[in-house]
C-alpha cells in the first residue's frame, strides 16, 4: 500500500485534511500553541510524509525477508511503525518548537504531546489500511493458488484417468496372461489378483489427497509383479525402505507413475536389463532411480507434465523438496516424505482404498 503510484499526493491530501480538521474543531482556540497556524500545516504535511515513506521503507525490508505467517508480518510491521512515528516527531517537532516556540522548553510539552497524538493517529490510520490492503492481497493470492491447484489437480485426475484405461497397459497385460492361461494356470490366476489390484487402487487413487506410504508399498507391490512378469530378467526392481518411512505419507500414485515413466522411456531386453531402485535413506525423503538407456524416439512430454503436476502439488501442500537428478548415467526423482500429525492422519484415513 505504501508504495502506491501517487502516494506523495495521497501524502499531502492526509496532511492538509488533518489540518483542516484540527481548524473546524477550533482546537488551536483550545489549545494555545504559540505557533503559527502556517508552520502548523507545514508540519501536519511534513510528518505525514515522514511516517509514510518511513513506513514504506520498513515494510519494504520486511517483504525482502517474506516474513510468515500473517500475523507475524503485520505485527512486525506496527512495531516498527511506533518506533518510526515516534523517531519522526521527535526530528520534526523538537526543531520546530525550537525556532517557533520561546526558548523555555517546558513550553514545548504541549505542542509536542499533541503532535505526537497527531502522528500515532495517523500511523493507526495508515497501518489499518495496510492491513486491509496486505490482507486483500493474500486473499487474492489464496484465490490464485487454489486455481492453480484446481488446474493441477485437473490436470493430474486426467492423467490418472488415461493411466486407468491405458490401451497399452491393458494390452501388455492381458498379452502376458493369455499366454500364461497356456502355460500356468496358478501363475495366470495370481497374475489376475495382481492386475485387480492395480485397478482397484487406481480407480480409487482420487479419494485421498495423501496416503501412507506403506499402503502405497502394497499397491506398487502388486504393480511390479505385473512388470516382472512382463519382461522378467529385462528388468531388474529393488525395494529398500526402512521401517521409520513407512509410517510417512505422500501422494497417491506418485511412485507408479515415476516406475512407469522409467519402463516407458527406457530400452528394457536380456541383454540390457533396466535396473529401477525405490529408496529411502534419511526417513525424510523416497527415491526412485534408473539406469539410463533412453530408448531413441520418444515423446517425454507425459513425463514433463506428471512430474511437473506432483511438484506443484507438493508445492500446495507446503512440501518443496521434490528433486530432480539428471545424468548420463542415471536418472533419479526423490519426492518428500510429509508427517502428519495423529488427527491430520485420522482425517485424511477416513476414506479407505479397500
Amino acid at each position: 500500500m505504501f508504495n502506491i503510484r501517487y502516494r506523495f499526493g495521497f501524502m499531502f491530501l492526509l496532511g492538509a485534511y488533518s489540518f483542516l480538521n484540527t481548524l473546524l474543531l477550533e482546537s488551536f482556540d483550545y489549545y494555545q500553541l504559540g505557533v503559527a497556524q502556517s508552520v502548523i500545516f507545514l508540519l501536519f504535511l511534513a510528518v505525514t510524509a515522514g511516517i509514510w515513506e518511513g513506513n514504506r521503507l520498513w515494510d519494504n525490508w520486511i517483504s525482502a525477508r517474506d516474513i510468515e505467517p500473517f500475523w507475524k508480518r503485520v505485527s512486525y510491521n506496527f512495531a516498527g511503525s511506533v518506533v518510526i512515528t515516534a523517531l519522526v516527531t521527535l526530528l520534526l517537532g523538537i526543531p520546530t518548537a525550537f525556532y517557533s516556540i520561546s526558548g523555555n522548553w517546558l513550553d514545548w510539552v504541549l505542542p509536542l504531546k499533541l503532535l505526537l497524538m497527531f502522528c500515532f493517529r495517523v500511523n493507526l490510520f495508515l497501518n489499518t489500511i495496510h492491513v486491509i490492503f496486505l490482507y486483500m492481497k493474500k486473499l487474492e493470492e489464496s484465490h490464485r493458488q487454489l486455481e492453480a491447484y484446481k488446474r493441477t489437480t485437473s490436470q493430474a485426475q486426467l492423467q490418472s484417468l488415461r493411466n486407468q484405461v491405458n490401451p497399452h497397459f491393458l494390452f501388455n497385460n492381458l498379452s502376458v496372461l493369455s499366454a500364461l492361461i497356456a502355460q500356468d494356470t496358478a501363475a495366470s490366476v495370481e497374475f489376475v489378483r495382481q492386475f485387480s489390484n492395480v485397478y482397484r487402487y487406481i480407480l480409487k487413487s482420487d479419494e485421498k489427497e495423501l496416503i501412507e506410504l506403506r499402503e502405497e508399498l502394497r499397491f506398487i507391490q502388486s504393480y511390479l509383479y505385473l512388470l516382472k512378469t512382463r519382461f522378467e530378467s529385462g528388468l531388474s526392481i529393488q525395494v529398500d525402505i526402512s521401517e521409520g518411512c513407512l509410517s510417512a505419507y505422500i501422494l497417491p500414485v506418485s511412485l507408479q507413475m515415476l516406475v512407469e515413466n522409467a519402463v516407458k522411456h527406457n530400452i528394457i531386453s536380456k541383454s540390457r536389463p533396466l535396473h529401477i531402485d525405490i529408496f529411502c535413506l534419511d526417513n525424510e525423503s523416497i527415491t526412485v532411480k534408473n539406469n539410463l538407456q533412453k530408448k531413441i524416439i520418444e515423446d517425454d512430454q507425459s513425463t514433463r507434465l506428471g512430474l511437473t503436476n506432483i511438484a506443484k502439488r507438493y508445492d500446495f501442500l507446503g512440501q518443496h523438496g521434490v528433486v530432480i537428478e539428471h545424468t548420463d548415467e542415471f536418472f533419479s526423482v526423490t519426492i518428500p516424505l510429509i508427517r502428519l500429525s495423529a488427527q491430520q492422519a485420522m482425517h485424511n484415513d477416513m476414506t479407505s482404498f479397500d
